[in-house]
């Protein structure tokens, strides 16, 4: 009862603290701008923490599985997220500074692959719950860090495509909320399907893996985005 308790309550404050650099963005302060460049180096830091310091040692601790097939659903994990990453990354590009949403019919699309994403961090945070309270705190805080800079960058295209502010935070909360059923539906399967649990696992530790990755690749196209001004500027 206490790890449903726990969930419900870190899933509810994971979905709306993921919404306050957003939210900072409406109100015009620089600390959205600020969240938004340091945020994706957390949570490179914490996402890699989540897989390599909780979740895999404590699947190798439990020896359920053999070192080979951790390995390997760590990288079906990895290859499977990359391939739900390219499906989604057709309808809607998360952060990209110069994307603007052209009509309602690409708003709802942005909002769909939005909610697509939440639930599978539900999912994520529901299997890491029902391994445990410490693990599901770990996946809550990993998925934070890796929310915040995502949703300043939605919040940006919508606020540059006109949408009203009102409209921003009403579809906003409704996608991050669908966190909580998704991560509630997730807890009772793993707690019922208790020996599968390892090899969800070790997905889940994959998909904490590939998004630090993605998160790695994002730093460095800034990273090179920046450094012909930062020539020219020396010149």
């Amino acid at each position: 009862m206490l790890n449903i308790i726990t969930l419900l309550i870190a899933t509810i404050i994971t979905a709306l603290v993921s919404l306050v650099g957003g939210f900072l963005l409406l109100s015009g302060s620089k600390l959205a701008k600020t969240f938004q460049k340091i945020g994706p180096y957390f949570a490179v830091i914490i996402l890699f923490y989540a897989a390599f310091g909780d979740i895999i040692p404590e699947i190798l601790e439990e020896e359920a599985l053999p070192v080979w097939q951790v390995a390997l659903l760590i990288g079906a994990g990895v290859l499977l997220c990359a391939g739900l990453g390219l499906i989604m990354g057709r309808f809607h590009h998360h952060g990209d500074k110069k994307h603007n949403l052209k009509n309602k019919k690409q708003a709802i699309t942005m909002l769909i692959v939005d909610s697509f994403h939440t639930a599978a961090d539900g999912i994520v945070m529901g299997v890491a719950f029902a391994s445990g309270i410490g693990t599901g705190i770990t996946a809550a805080v990993a998925t934070i860090a890796h929310e915040i800079p995502q949703e300043i960058g939605d919040f940006s295209i919508m606020q540059r495509s006109k949408i009203p502010v009102r409209n921003i935070i009403k579809l906003q909360i409704i996608s991050g909320l669908i966190l909580v059923p998704v991560a509630l539906i997730s807890y009772f399967i793993g707690d019922h399907l208790e020996q599968y649990l390892p090899v969800a696992l070790a997905l889940v530790a994959g998909s904490l893996i590939y998004i630090a990755i993605v998160e790695i690749v994002h730093i460095i196209q800034d990273i090179k985005a920046k450094a012909p001004k930062v020539k020219q500027a020396n010149k």
